[in-house]
C-alpha cells in the first residue's frame, strides 16, 4: 500500500514538474520569436501635393497582420494588404526582403494638410505591438532643384533672328554669371564676328535664387548654324544645336477656281474672247457705214 502511493506520488510530481517547465519557458520561447520594430524614419515632412511614403518594417512577423490607423480621428486605414479607404490617395507597399524583413509601407499621394498627424503601424498579437509616424504637411508647393535650362528655336529661318534663354538656379543662391559659346568659343559681343549682331542680357534674382540670360543674334546668316552652349558652372552646362536654312521662296501661287481651274488664266481667255467679240463688231459697224454712205451719195 505504501509502495503504490509513493509510485503514484513521483508520477504526480513528474507531470506538475514537466507543466511547470512549459509554463516557464513559454514566455521566453515568446519572447525569442516575438514580432519587433526595426527603426525607420519617425517624422515624415513632404510639401502639399507631393507623395509620402510612411515606412513600417517588422522582424519575425509570422502569420500576424499589420494594420495602418490614424489617430484622433482613430480611423482604420488598411489591414493587410486591405485598404479600408474610399479615396485613391491610400494605398499600402509590402515586400519581404532577403533578410527576411517585412516592410509595410502606408503610401499617401497627393498629400493635403488635412493628412498631418499620428500614424499608427500595429502588429495583431495578445501584446500591443505598435510603431508611431509622424506626418508634417507643409502647405507650399516644394522650391525647384538647383538646374539650369536652355530654351529656344532650333531652325530659324536666314536673316531672322536667334533667341535663346538660359535660366539657371543655384542651390543656396542665384548664380553670379553664366558664358555663352558657339562651337565650343565664347561668344564676346565685341569681337568681330559678333559685332553689332549679338545682345547679350543678364537678370539676377537673389530671392529666387535665380540667373536668366538671353542671346539675341540679329540678321542670322548660314555661318551661325553650330551648337550653342550656356555654362554657368563645371556642373551646370546645357547646349542647343540650331540650323540656318534658306527662306523659302516667296513666287506667287496660281489662283485656282472651285474646279481646279487656273482663275488667272481664265481671265485672260475672257480677255482674248471679248477682243474678238469687240473685233467682229467694229468690221460690222464700219461696213454698215459704208453701206449707209453709199445710198446717200446716189
Amino acid at each position: 500500500m505504501l509502495r503504490e502511493r509513493m509510485e503514484l506520488t513521483q508520477r504526480w510530481s513528474f507531470v506538475i514538474l514537466s507543466f511547470s517547465c512549459l509554463i516557464l519557458m513559454t514566455p521566453i520561447s515568446g519572447y525569442i520569436n516575438a514580432p519587433s520594430f526595426h527603426e525607420t524614419e519617425p517624422n515624415v515632412t513632404v510639401h502639399s501635393g507631393e507623395l509620402a511614403i510612411l515606412r513600417c518594417t517588422i522582424e519575425n512577423l509570422g502569420p500576424k497582420t499589420v494594420s495602418w490607423r490614424k489617430l484622433g480621428p482613430n480611423y482604420l486605414l488598411t489591414i493587410g494588404d486591405m485598404v479600408y479607404m474610399s479615396s485613391h490617395k491610400i494605398d499600402i507597399q509590402h515586400k519581404r526582403d532577403w533578410k527576411g524583413l517585412n516592410h509595410w509601407n502606408l503610401i499617401i499621394k497627393r498629400v493635403a494638410p488635412d493628412d498631418a498627424g499620428l500614424y499608427e503601424c500595429q502588429v495583431s498579437s495578445a501584446q500591443q505591438l505598435v510603431y508611431y509616424v509622424q506626418l508634417n504637411v507643409l502647405d507650399s508647393p516644394p522650391e525647384p532643384s538647383a538646374g539650369l535650362t536652355l530654351e529656344g528655336r532650333n531652325i530659324v529661318n536666314f536673316n531672322e533672328p536667334i533667341n535663346l534663354t538660359c535660366l539657371v538656379r543655384g542651390e543656396n543662391r542665384a548664380p553670379e554669371d553664366v558664358d555663352w559659346f558657339f562651337n565650343g568659343i565664347k561668344i564676346v559681343s565685341g569681337s568681330s564676328r559678333w559685332r553689332n549682331r549679338v545682345y547679350i542680357t543678364r537678370e539676377r534674382e537673389t530671392y529666387k535664387k535665380e540667373f536668366k540670360s538671353q542671346l539675341l543674334i540679329d540678321n542670322s546668316n548660314f555661318s551661325d548654324t553650330g551648337v550653342f552652349v550656356c555654362r554657368a558652372s563645371a556642373d551646370l552646362v546645357k547646349s542647343i544645336a540650331v540650323s540656318v536654312l534658306e527662306a523659302p521662296s516667296l513666287k506667287p501661287k496660281k489662283n485656282r477656281d472651285v474646279t481646279g481651274n487656273n482663275i488667272h488664266g481664265k481671265f485672260i481667255s475672257d480677255e482674248k474672247n471679248s477682243s474678238k467679240m469687240l473685233h467682229g463688231f467694229s468690221l460690222q459697224l464700219t461696213f454698215i457705214i459704208q453701206l449707209i454712205i453709199q445710198t446717200w451719195s446716189r
